[in-house]
């Protein structure tokens, strides 16, 4: 839907925010992204960010709230990757870990 701008630790960045298709209504933003963490102290597929809509379309990118995909605890689930460009190339130490 679109690219959210933002600065990490002086490093101008941007991701790719998507809506999920069963989330029409809400309209949430719906952030993939990987960075150099996975593998390590987190998933090595990556881990979301969920963003409520606002009307300025001003987002707090809060990576505290991240999380890991349900694929992380249980096989059984199908999780999406996060896109290439989505893959910061800097630490995001912040949010759920191992």
């Amino acid at each position: 839907i679109g690219t959210l701008a933002f600065t990490l630790r002086g490093e101008p960045l941007t991701l790719g925010a998507f809506v999920e298709a069963d989330d029409a209504e809400l309209r949430r933003l719906f952030v993939p992204f990987g960075d150099l963490t996975n593998g390590t102290e987190t998933y090595p597929g990556g881990r979301y960010l969920d963003l409520d809509r606002t009307a300025t379309g001003i987002y707090d990118l809060d990576f505290n709230r991240a999380y890991h995909p349900f694929c992380f605890f249980n096989p059984k689930y199908d999780c999406p990757y996060p896109p290439p460009e989505n893959r910061l190339k800097t630490p995001v130490r912040a949010g759920e870990r191992r």
